[in-house]
């Protein structure tokens, strides 16, 4: 990426340079703006390149991690107090919750579309036992 970006300035700045000494600076002020404008939405994409979401059932526990530019966040779930809400709308994300004391929720699914978020709901709740009734 980093060479497409170099080769992406040069060929700017040659066009901007012919027309700087063709008395147009305009043409190069733009032309740097415009590269500027680039730098800073490659900064972004590189930053969340790597983003994900992973949930995982395992050993007695339902594990939600989620990676969003580098920060790591890690829910722990007791499958017995958990519910799962399904999507019913487009946007809407599946809702983790965990009804017991310490009431965590998290939501994910921003990166799969909504005919396989409604598909993960409901095999997380296929695999998820009923949740405990209170005493």
């Amino acid at each position: 990426m980093l060479r497409a970006y170099g080769l992406l300035c040069l060929f700017s700045l040659a066009i901007a340079a012919a027309f700087a000494l063709r008395g147009l600076w305009t043409i190069l002020a733009f032309s740097f703006a415009e590269l500027a404008l680039v730098a800073v939405a490659l900064l972004h994409y590189l930053r969340h390149a790597r983003d994900y979401e992973h949930i995982v059932l395992r050993d007695g526990e339902l594990i939600v991690e989620q990676v969003s530019a580098g920060h790591c966040r890690r829910h722990h779930f007791s499958p017995w107090r958990t519910r799962v809400g399904v999507p019913h709308w487009p946007r809407q994300l599946i809702h983790i919750h965990d009804i017991g004391a310490g009431g965590a929720r998290v939501d994910v699914g921003v990166f799969a579309t909504p005919e396989r978020r409604r598909q993960v709901a409901q095999e997380l709740l296929a695999l998820l036992p009923p949740p405990l009734s209170p005493p």
